[in-house]
């Protein structure tokens, strides 16, 4: 053989070795389906372990129940790592006002996620996930009756340990949009492993979001929600977390000042924020910045200094269409 095509060969094998050590998730056919979401999701453990072996799902329990929830990643190194730091984003809601109303993962499946966050990780450089609240994207559970609950918040939080202890994470760069982005917040005070949380059209003073919008209803069932300010004591120092706040001052869904409440009164407790008004969201709820938010968490966690970052938000264009949040 010649020496040229030996080492095209060899070059060959050593990138698809490469290759497959970082591709911790395994593309598959499987679809979501919006009549699902709204139906429940049912995984057992069973099923779940299957998942576990693509790389694309953990069993997690809370209280006894267990969720077999989903997650897409690209840029890992194979468990049980090291990985430094890993960047997670925790998407938004994907349900309205009813259960039938359910939208964003339409059309996509999980080749798309990995694809997705395969493209993130060559971006920036670092690990990138993709973690699914229960009942979205793949994972076990009901939506409806989940969001925005404790429990929501107690699952995700575990799942975070299960792939930290998996993967050899040592630091998450985390961040989310809207309920996504109130999760980041309420992680601030759970976890001390966080060097970077970008809170993107959430609500991390939650009860200020519910009584700005006159949500009575909620605002009578307070054991139902959790509220990141409640916990803004407990967040432990650490000089070299960043923050990011991001929002539309137009938004008609998150008002605005409530996130500058919040913003505020991290910096009175001397924790490093900044808060960045974009009024670069769609019409006519101006509450989608989920292209701001992914750039703000991937350059955080690969290092960019906080000017470069705020830089590169003013001067990225205007939030495009897109089917994931």
């Amino acid at each position: 053989m010649r020496r040229g095509a030996a080492f095209a060969i060899l070059a060959g094998l050593t990138l698809a070795m490469a290759t497959d050590a970082q591709a911790q998730s395994k593309p598959s056919a499987d679809r979501f389906s919006n009549a699902a979401v709204t139906k429940g999701v049912t995984i057992t453990r069973k099923a779940c372990a299957a998942l576990e072996a693509q790389e694309t799902a953990a069993w997690v329990e809370v209280d006894g129940r267990g969720e077999c929830l989903r997650y897409y990643a690209a840029g890992l190194r194979s468990a049980p790592g090291p990985n430094p730091i890993a960047a997670a984003w925790m998407h938004g809601d994907i349900m309205g006002t009813k259960p039938t109303s359910v939208g964003h993962q339409e059309g996509l499946g999980v080749a798309a996620m990995i694809d997705q966050e395969r493209a993130l990780s060559e971006r920036f450089g670092i690990p990138f996930l993709f973690l699914a609240r229960p009942g979205a994207y793949g994972s076990s559970g009901r939506f409806w009756t989940t969001r925005h609950t404790p429990r929501e918040a107690a699952l995700m939080n575990a799942l975070l340990d299960v792939l930290k202890a998996r993967y050899g994470v040592t630091e998450w760069a985390l961040g989310g949009h809207s309920a996504g982005g109130t999760l980041t917040a309420e992680f601030l005070a759970r976890r001390d492993d966080l060097r970077c949380a970008v809170i993107s059209s959430g609500a991390p003073a939650y009860r200020a979001y519910l009584e700005a919008r006159g949500l009575r209803t909620l605002l009578a069932r307070p054991q139902g929600w959790f509220d990141p300010a409640d916990s803004l004591d407990r967040i432990p120092p650490d000089p070299k977390r960043r923050v990011f706040i991001i929002g539309d001052p137009r938004e008609t869904n998150i008002p605005f000042h409530t996130q500058r409440g919040y913003f505020d009164a991290l910096v009175v407790l001397g924790h490093a924020a900044w808060l960045m008004p974009l009024e670069r969201a769609p019409a006519p709820r101006h509450h989608s910045l989920v292209d701001f938010g992914e750039t703000a968490l991937g350059l955080c966690g690969s290092g960019a200094d906080s000017g470069q970052i705020l830089a590169t938000l003013k001067a990225m264009p205007d939030q495009r269409e897109r089917i994931s949040n």
